[in-house]
């Protein structure tokens, strides 16, 4: 049986992490970067107390969030899918009006059909038809959600980010190797205190194997941790990291979105960040797929404010100007 506890992607949610961490700390330098200009253009206005216009338009947002894998040839030859299999789903809820941030992971295997296609696991939808398709699925699975923009994460861009500022020093707890020969994923790290590339990073954060939910959690946590002391160390690469930060998002959302975003999410106290996964159960023991967990679903996306307490979708409240 698999139960719905309350962890989450582990990827998806460090590379969101390190998006908003790199933009938010740079948003206190001045450099070239677009991302700076628009933040610090936001704060002024704040300052001066000169009303900021919410680029979104509405005070609540939800964000789907996509980790795609990338399919290559063997033999060294090098196969991109811009529609690969959506690795990893996370449904993100930006609530402006009441400084709250709540996210619910979707597990990839979950059942659904979607778009006249037969009844398919939920990862296999971005193969299909892209963001578009992988939208109406989880739509599909969760009729009370409105899906507001879709971010399929830029691995290569989060790599580079890590490389920007020269690597970062985290501890490894244990030996990791795996590879992944189809993806192009070789994670070869020794226990211990380790300096990462950007290659190495991104294994530390993608690596799933042996590790259960509290110990994955907790090293994507020291992680993010060990990325911010690092970008205080590199602040005149900050404007770089920033902008990197941008293509991770797979350039989803504009320049004055994250800037408003990032200013967002520095206001926001841990309390009022809360994250989970959609409970779901085992369908076929010999295939791995699970189906949502219907009886307890409401109550799950109720607690992360996704529906209220009566079972109907919270509606997206249009910002007064």
């Amino acid at each position: 049986m698999v139960t719905g506890k309350k962890v989450l992607s582990a990827t998806v949610w460090v590379l969101i992490c390190a998006i908003f961490l790199a933009i938010g700390i740079a948003g206190g330098f001045i450099g070239k970067s677009k991302v700076l200009s628009a933040i610090i253009t936001d704060r002024v206005d704040r300052t001066f107390h000169i009303p900021v216009q919410n680029p979104f338009g509405q005070d609540v947002v939800t964000l789907l969030v996509l980790g795609c894998d990338e399919d290559w040839y063997f033999g060294g030859k090098q196969l991109i899918r811009h529609q690969a299999r959506s690795d990893m789903m996370l449904l993100v809820r930006l609530d402006f009006a009441n400084n709250r941030i709540t996210g619910i992971s979707i597990p990839r295997d979950t059942l659904v059909a979607a778009d006249g296609h037969e009844e398919q696991k939920i990862n296999a939808y971005h193969l299909l038809g892209g963001n578009d398709a992988s939208k109406d699925a989880v739509q599909a699975l969760l009729p009370e959600i409105q899906v507001d923009k879709v971010m399929a994460l830029n691995f290569d861009a989060f790599k580079q980010m890590i490389d920007a500022v020269d690597g970062v020093d985290v501890y490894v707890p244990k030996n990791m190797n795996y590879d992944d020969r189809r993806g192009h994923l070789h994670i070869h790290l020794k226990a211990g205190h380790q300096h990462l590339n950007g290659d190495q990073a991104e294994g530390f954060v993608r690596f799933r194997h042996s590790d259960d939910d509290f110990h994955r959690t907790a090293r994507q946590r020291d992680f993010v941790l060990a990325f911010k002391d690092t970008l205080k160390q590199h602040w005149t690469e900050l404007g770089s990291v920033a902008d990197k930060a941008v293509a991770l998002t797979g350039h989803a959302l504009t320049v004055e979105q994250i800037a408003y975003i990032a200013d967002f999410a520095e206001k926001v106290g841990s309390d009022n960040i809360q994250m989970g996964m959609l409970p779901v159960v085992d369908a076929n023991d010999a295939h791995f797929d699970l189906r949502i967990d219907e009886a307890k679903t409401p109550s799950v996306l109720a607690q992360y404010h996704f529906i209220d307490d009566g079972g109907n979708g919270l509606a997206q409240q249009q910002v007064q100007h």
